[in-house]
């Protein structure tokens, strides 16, 4: 038999961690071989692809983000190779495969659950045309009747799963997913994983080995698909510890965990105040601060240590943590998730990611959607439309505060101006945003794409409308965030250009002046003239904006100052160049 595994990922970056985990298990008896494709190729290229290979049997991997197409190439590949035995696997069919079956004739079998030894065990009975009734976990029709036997009860011994990372084929310059457990010790009832039964681990040496393939090709990056990846202390150390003893000299690699931070130990937090700049990013979900709704989910989070773990990580700066919320959790109305909001914003995260829930199947939350009066998409990603406690004009005013705190707060590249703004404007970082996003709905700028030079005029447009205050002091600012990202000598017209007198003289005098390179600019000390210049820009504002930056409230009178800009050296998590105030 010819087999073929695929999958729509969302993205081309993106690879598939469960399409190498089943062929791993099943290769000692089958051939089997992968394909990836993405949701943005054309449904009729897909099936032209997977046609040429000429399978006996095609497995697809469903998600919420590919089970409509998948379903339509499932049809499309019916009609041109009605012999093609086609199997179904993965979260988004698993809960209701019977009803699946009767909906699409074209699918032959479901597999349910955890699908390693379902597989291999429907690909031996196939090739012996044998029963299947006694195969767990699987649906399947019997005499055109749609059947599911029971579910596998006894799960897989990890470490009995071969490496799924034994050949590296397919993975250049993309995300590599790659898990050290199954399940979570937590019951979240927004999340699937509170269905599964246990919390089961790789060994550490089996882990071990699986990484140092990865850093050894020099993968771009690798994510933890871990639910809760610090659940077990003496685990997480183990492996932090292994990936910093092995960090490459010279690759860019980085390692991306899901941690539940009220849990991280002392011991944990000062071992990872060593981790150089880059290297690990960590996402922590809080979902919400509001303590009735925290019950509600049987979400079990301790906040005030939580905000204590983050601070104390987030002094380090070299981490970067990534913080989400929920909007449309039950018992969470407007002015409740606006709370939930300050309390996380607070943190000052490198990112804060604001999601609106989404009704999965198998889900405890969507078993008792009546209750909590959800209406929600019939489509994925069942995402929730209204509540008792939110209504859709509320998840539209919310979902636009998501794009302008994308836009401008997720970006850095707005962060002294914002945090001017929100100091001495505004009573809580929700407020601001809120009028943004009015600002940004009023003018339809949600409608269209925009260059990033755009987006500082539009928040100088902001400014003059909403604060009206200190603006020449602002626009100082705003010119300072837009040249940390940028060289650019010629400023945009919406920012002023101020100049000391005999500036290029002084200028050419400065980079000519092997003493004050050595002061400033170290690392361009070996550089010629014309290398110094093309790595710096050395600019004038009205205003001791450094001043501002290290207190956005206090008052400050015009005193022109000079600031050098440093590309050649950057900060290490947001690329920003490095800053000193000189003398030409």
């Amino acid at each position: 038999m010819k087999i073929l595994l695929t999958t729509l990922n969302s993205k081309f970056i993106h690879s598939s961690l469960a399409l190498r985990c089943l062929r791993s298990y099943c290769n000692d008896e089958f051939n089997i071989s992968l394909a990836e494709y993405t949701i943005n190729q054309h449904s009729d290229d897909v099936v032209a692809e997977i046609y040429k290979e000429q399978p006996d049997i095609v497995g697809f991997s469903c998600y919420i983000w590919n089970i409509d197409q998948t379903l339509e190439i499932v049809k499309l590949l019916k009609k041109v190779r009605p012999e093609l035995t086609i199997i179904l696997g993965g979260p988004e069919v698993s809960y209701d495969p019977v009803n699946l079956l009767n909906d699409y004739s074209e699918i032959d079998y479901i597999i349910y659950g955890e699908g390693e030894i379902t597989l291999k065990k429907l690909l031996e009975q196939l090739e012996r045309n044998k029963k299947l009734e006694n195969i767990k976990g699987l649906a399947y029709r019997l005499q055109g009747e749609a059947k599911k036997t029971e579910p596998r009860s006894v799960l897989i011994n990890l470490d009995e799963i071969p490496s799924p990372y034994q050949t590296l084929d397919g993975l250049e310059n993309k995300i590599v997913y790659y898990e050290t457990m199954r399940g979570c010790p937590f019951n979240c009832q927004y999340c699937l994983s509170s269905t599964l039964s246990s919390v089961r681990f790789f060994s550490l040496d089996r882990v071990k080995n699986d990484l140092l393939k990865l850093i050894e090709a020099e993968v771009r990056q690798v994510k933890f698909v871990d639910r809760t990846f610090n659940c077990k202390a003496e685990h997480c150390l183990e492996i932090f510890k292994f990936l910093l003893a092995n960090r490459p000299k010279n690759c860019n690699i980085n390692f991306h965990f899901e941690i539940t931070a009220d849990l991280l130990t002392d011991q944990i937090i000062e071992f990872l105040a060593e981790v150089p700049p880059g290297y690990f990013q960590f996402e922590i979900g809080v979902q919400s601060t509001n303590s009735e709704t925290l019950n509600l989910i049987d979400r079990t989070m301790d906040f005030e240590q939580l905000s204590q773990v983050v601070t104390r990580l987030s002094e380090a700066r070299n981490i970067h943590l990534h913080l989400d919320l929920i909007a449309g959790l039950p018992a969470e109305d407007y002015d409740t998730f606006k709370s939930s909001f300050n309390d996380v914003y607070q943190l000052a995260s490198d990112r804060l990611q604001l999601g609106f829930l989404k009704l999965l199947k198998g889900s405890g939350l969507r078993k008792k959607a009546d209750q909590y009066g959800y209406a929600f998409t019939d489509k994925p990603p069942y995402e929730v439309l209204v509540s008792n406690d939110l209504s859709y004009n509320d998840l539209l005013k919310l979902k636009m505060v998501e794009e302008v705190l994308e836009t401008f707060g997720n970006s850095h590249h707005f962060d002294y101006s914002i945090k001017f703004i929100e100091n001495n404007f505004y009573d809580s970082p929700f407020e601001f945003y809120e009028d943004l996003a009015q600002f940004w709905e009023e003018n339809k700028y949600y409608r269209y794409s925009h260059k990033l030079e755009s987006l500082y005029q539009y928040l100088k447009d902001f400014y003059q409308q909403y604060c009206q205050e200190k603006i020449e002091l602002f626009n100082e600012l705003l010119k300072f965030d837009f040249l940390l990202r940028r060289r650019r000598i010629n400023l945009p017209d919406f920012l002023n250009k101020y100049e000391v007198k005999d500036y290029k003289n002084k200028f050419n005098d400065f980079v000519a002046n092997e003493t004050k390179i050595e002061k400033y600019l170290p690392q361009l000390s070996d550089c010629s003239k014309r290398q110094i210049k093309r790595q710096i820009q050395v600019e004038t504002f009205k205003y001791d904006i450094l001043k501002v930056i290290k207190n956005p409230s206090q008052e400050v009178e015009e005193d022109l100052i000079i600031i050098l800009f440093n590309y050649h050296t950057r900060e290490r998590l947001f690329n920003k160049a490095i800053f000193k105030q000189i003398e030409l």
